[in-house]
């Protein structure tokens, strides 16, 4: 079996655990890993490295199917949001078999975070009530505190914390970040209004937990791993301690049933004083949040490729234990070669 990492820039642990779920399933292969940059850190860790144009070249689907072809890629997983995107709107064709996405309709509810909020709360998942930046609260509808967010949001653009009086600045600076679903900044585009291309949620006060809601490749729920948050560092999980999943599960569920999706998505939720939580957000990859259940035994990669070869992932594979604390911390890789490789 050989996969294919696309996107996978700075994550080399991912390019490791997907090697060793190639041999925790016992079936040789190769890993590849692609992305824009030349020397992503990820490279030297590979078995093969294809670089990529941006998604928004014209070549990027011809690069896409040519690399499939040439490394014999039997699953594709993408780290980016925008990738995603893109891979969502390709057609259902024996071309794209290997890619791990969802489909487009889900695709464009899930990258839209209002329609997403709609969708949660249709289907009964508690979320906070959330308004459009060309929309907000009224005074007698809400009093505050407020959290401003990129409707199309990737890496925390838009994002402020607000009380009901800072809420008009803070919807005109956040303005200036986000973009369009395609990625595109606000103010370099004149087809939507910036005020358009945000969000406004109220703010739940609690602790904040981060969820793997895990499916199989054909979208069944399979499982949820929890773990509750310490630090974190450009919008990303820093430092965080794993938790019994238990309590989640019912909400996991009705997440997966709300946004039908193959493999694993990563679900930000505060649990608030009554210990009701909420959905926050949803990115539907791997998210930051992924290896500190990993390092609690978790094996989501190793699902991966036995979903992929029709077996039945070892159940231990989809569990992690509780009280494991971890952080991520700065290492350094040689990427100007070829034949360059780094070992864990």
């Amino acid at each position: 079996m050989n996969i294919l990492l696309s996107s996978v820039g700075r994550r080399p642990y991912l390019v490791r655990w997907f090697r060793d779920a190639l041999a925790e399933n016992r079936v040789e292969g190769r890993v590849i890993a692609a992305d824009v940059d030349p020397f992503a850190p990820s490279r030297p860790f590979a078995d093969a490295f294809v670089q990529a144009p941006t998604v928004v070249d014209p070549s990027y689907e011809d690069w896409l199917r040519q690399t499939l072809v040439d490394h014999d890629v039997d699953l594709a997983v993408s780290i980016n949001d925008f990738e995603l995107s893109t891979w969502a709107m390709l057609p259902d064709a024996d071309d794209w078999s290997a890619l791990v996405r969802l489909d487009a309709d889900t695709q464009r509810l899930i990258e839209d975070k209002y329609s997403t909020s709609q969708a949660l709360s249709e289907a009964q998942v508690p979320s906070p009530v959330t308004w459009l930046g060309s929309e907000p609260p009224a005074e007698g509808d809400a009093a505050g505190p407020f959290v401003t967010k990129g409707r199309y949001g990737s890496a925390s653009r838009g994002l402020r914390f607000v009380d009901r009086a800072g809420l008009a600045d803070a919807l005109r600076e956040a303005a200036q970040e986000v973009t369009t679903r395609q990625g595109v900044p606000a103010a370099r585009q004149d087809e939507v209004a910036p005020e358009e291309l945000l969000v406004i949620q109220e703010k739940i006060e609690g602790v904040e937990f981060g969820l793997d809601v895990v499916c199989d490749l054909d979208g069944r729920f399979a499982g949820v791993l929890a773990r509750r948050k310490i630090a974190m560092r450009s919008g990303e999980t820093d430092r965080a301690v794993s938790v019994d999943s238990a309590p989640f599960e019912e909400l996991a569920r009705g997440i997966a049933e709300a946004i039908p999706h193959p493999g694993t998505i990563d679900v930000d939720v505060f649990v608030d004083d009554d210990a009701n939580p909420f959905v926050i957000d949803i990115n539907p990859r791997f998210g930051g949040g992924y290896p500190f259940s990993h390092m609690a035994g978790a094996r989501v990669p190793n699902c991966y490729v036995a979903w992929k070869l029709g077996r039945e992932p070892a159940a231990q594979w989809l569990r992690s234990g509780a009280d494991v604390v971890a952080g991520k911390f700065v290492e350094i890789a040689a990427v100007n070669g070829e034949d360059t490789r780094a070992h864990s």
